[in-house]
């Protein structure tokens, strides 16, 4: 019986599944968490992320509860804003927060995340501190020294990455040119300008449990 409970992020990609396997199966209680992130789409979405869920569910054994909020206002302000190349940061660290708030109010233990290192412009050695540091709250990322072959052979035996490959929509808000060294002064300062703290109360009100 786990004891301990830890927020996953789950995106509907291959790795965060994995990832939640990995603490999981360690004994550590799990409750997913997703952000809706494109302007259509909600029901594939949230299919797709339940269908995630329920696997991993069998692959350790365990009952895990999947929550989504709506980061889609958020997301709409960073990509406006003059430091558009920063909107991946800013998006990572808002999820952070909503998990953390999340966390807090389940007693958690923790965050997952399932970036390796190096994948994406966000899981850059600099960016993943940076994105890290809007928490006060532990942030485990046990894929970091993975590479792309194992954690697929991993989702493969965990019967997660068929249901990874469904087609979903993916992120509508994508920059061309994502900052990979961003600057902690200079993020601290957009996120002031677009009032961080409302809008992180306000992605918190649309925070609900979706599954099972």
């Amino acid at each position: 019986m786990a004891t301990r409970k830890m927020i996953l992020l789950i995106s509907g990609g291959i790795d965060s599944p994995v990832a939640g396997y990995l603490i999981g199966r360690q004994g550590i209680g799990l409750v997913g968490l997703s952000a809706f992130i494109n302007p259509i789409g909600d029901k594939e979405h949230v299919e797709k992320i339940s269908a995630l869920i329920a696997q991993l569910s069998r692959a350790i054994g365990q009952e895990i509860p999947l929550y989504t909020f709506d980061q889609r206002i958020a997301l709409e302000k960073f990509s406006r804003s003059s430091k558009h190349k920063l909107t991946c940061v800013l998006c990572k660290r808002m999820m952070l927060r909503i998990a953390e708030r999340l966390n807090n109010r389940l007693g958690g233990a923790g965050i997952i995340m399932g970036d390796s290192l190096g994948q994406v412009a966000s899981q850059t050695l600099q960016n993943m501190n940076v994105i890290e540091r809007a928490v006060e709250v532990p942030v485990i990322r046990p894929l970091i020294g993975f590479d792309k072959v194992d954690i697929v052979r991993l989702a493969e035996r965990i019967g997660t990455y068929d249901i990874s490959n469904l087609k979903a929509p993916g992120c509508a808000f994508l920059t061309r040119r994502p900052v990979t060294k961003a600057d902690l002064d200079e993020v601290l300062q957009t996120e002031r300008m677009l009032g961080i703290e409302k809008l992180t109360d306000m992605l918190e009100a649309s925070l609900k449990r979706v599954f099972p």
